[in-house]
């Protein structure tokens, strides 16, 4: 604005000066106008001051450089401060007060020009100082201030640039650390959500192939019980069938007096043990763990309740001298009618009859259980007498360990006197003077019939693991118990 007023003062000036004339603002020296300059600051400043009076409530208007890449400044942060500008400005801003009057010579010779020389050097001084050491002072005082001013001005824009530079760094530190753990927090909830429909969908398919499971455990429990339910109804005809077929006929050997009325004989045991028992085929596969313990039996073997001659016939099968007793009439006449050796007595009895160390052993199966403590007691005294020495006997029955085998297989046969415990049926034969006997429990219950353990999954806390197989564990006691051996002999080698 001040150099506009220059300008047009100027002009003017130029203008008065063609036509001429001069105006307050000059002095005409020797016929040569020149200008006032004392008077022209004093007017630009007045103007000056007037502008900046109006424009005091004016903003300028502010336009930032663009901040895309590549455009706007290509300075670099630190570059202004260390510029080769500034350094010359530091280097060359400085200059000396002192003035070098003996430089000043003189053209004339003599005595004149060194008085010339003194006048020259004597007003040089009292201008420079009266008019000009005060102004240069001044000018060097600028100068120095100027330069401060612009090292000053460097250092803040370098720091500020720095500054800004290490906020700007660190705010996108932080942007991105924020962005990753929300990118990990978005990434953990999408993988627990995925998580927990998995497990949702294996649980899903666990529990429907458990249902699937336990409906085919079923069906099979059921073809199974209806298996069995045929073989008995099948062993129940076949046996009605020979009843019938045998009725009025005697093919067994008795021992009757003289005079003594011949009487039918009674068929019901034999039809509870077609019924209950199971098939004859059955039996034989459950009795066929018997023949291989008197495999070096010497003398002829006794059975004691040989039935329909299932073990007989395993006995003949496998070349062993074997013949049965027993006290029932139908049973004894199905054995002989297979061509079995089997014979109508008791066998205690039978057993009083024969010679000591006649036997090559003895076997009795479910037997014992119809005997009171004092025909077992003579039972085992006349096996330890009859059978040689080192012969087998062998004696099975239903263990009363197992709940169930005692509820479903003892009770139903209304013939059995009292459960015998292994250990008690062992004492009584140790009384008799056979040694220690061997107990083997057989006939185990089928595992889909007993108590499930449950599982332990991998996902289970150590606290719910430690918990189900402690439930397991139960579970197992509890089978020992339920469901145990429905079976057990004794085995004992006779002295």
């Amino acid at each position: 604005m001040g150099n506009t007023a220059a300008e047009d003062h100027s002009e003017n000036r130029s203008q008065e000066s063609q036509n001429g004339s001069c105006d307050d603002n000059s002095v005409a020296t020797n016929g040569q106008i020149k200008p006032d300059v004392l008077k022209l600051m004093a007017q630009i400043r007045e103007r000056v001051k007037e502008d900046a009076s109006q424009q005091e409530d004016v903003r300028p208007a502010f336009r930032p450089e663009s901040s895309e890449p590549g455009k706007g400044s290509n300075r670099k942060a630190g570059e202004l401060l260390y510029s080769e500008e500034l350094r010359y400005i530091n280097s060359n801003y400085s200059y000396s007060l002192r003035n070098n009057f003996d430089s000043l010579t003189s053209h004339r010779p003599g005595i004149l020009g060194k008085f010339i020389v003194k006048v020259k050097r004597k007003l040089l001084s009292i201008i420079w100082d009266s008019l000009l050491k005060e102004y240069f002072e001044a000018e060097k005082e600028y100068q120095a201030n100027v330069v401060r001013f612009l090292n000053d001005v460097s250092k803040y824009v370098d720091e500020r640039d720095g500054s800004n530079f290490w906020e700007l760094i660190r705010k996108i530190d932080v942007d991105v650390t924020k962005a990753i753990e929300r990118i990990e927090r978005i990434s953990d909830e999408q993988m627990g959500s995925i998580r927990s429909s998995e497990r949702r969908v294996f649980d899903a398919l666990d529990e429907a192939l458990a249902s699937l499971r336990g409906s085919i455990e079923g069906l099979t429990g059921t073809v199974q019980k209806h298996d069995v339910g045929l073989c008995e109804l099948e062993s129940v005809a076949s046996g009605l069938e020979g009843i019938i077929a045998k009725l009025g006929k005697d093919s067994v050997p008795r021992t009757q007096e003289e005079g003594e009325s011949k009487q039918v004989p009674d068929y019901s045991y034999l039809m509870l043990e077609n019924r209950f028992r199971g098939s004859e085929e059955a039996i034989k596969n459950h009795l066929k763990i018997y023949p291989p313990i008197f495999q070096n039996a010497s003398a002829p073997i006794l059975e004691i309740g040989s039935g329909r001659g299932e073990l007989l016939e395993l006995f003949q099968e496998g070349g062993n001298e074997a013949y049965g007793v027993d006290i029932d009439h139908a049973m004894v006449e199905a054995a002989c009618a297979k061509g079995l050796r089997s014979e109508l007595g008791d066998g205690i009895a039978h057993l009083r009859s024969l010679e000591p160390n006649s036997l090559g052993g003895v076997v009795a199966i479910q037997v014992v259980e119809h005997l009171t403590q004092a025909q077992l007691e003579e039972l085992f005294e006349l096996v330890a007498s009859r059978v040689v020495s080192g012969g087998k006997a062998v004696f099975e029955t239903i263990n009363p360990q197992s709940v169930m085998a005692l509820s479903s297989n003892y009770f139903r046969d209304p013939t059995h006197v009292f459960p015998l415990h292994p250990d008690t049926l062992s004492y009584t034969m140790k009384l008799a003077g056979l040694p220690t006997p061997k107990v083997t429990k057989i006939s185990p219950v089928p595992q889909e019939a007993q108590l499930k353990p449950i599982p332990v999954e991998s996902y289970m806390t150590p606290r719910w693991a430690f918990v189900i197989e402690r439930m397991n564990w139960n579970f197992d006691r509890l089978n020992d118990l339920l469901y145990g051996h429905q079976d057990y002999f004794i085995e004992v080698e006779v002295p």
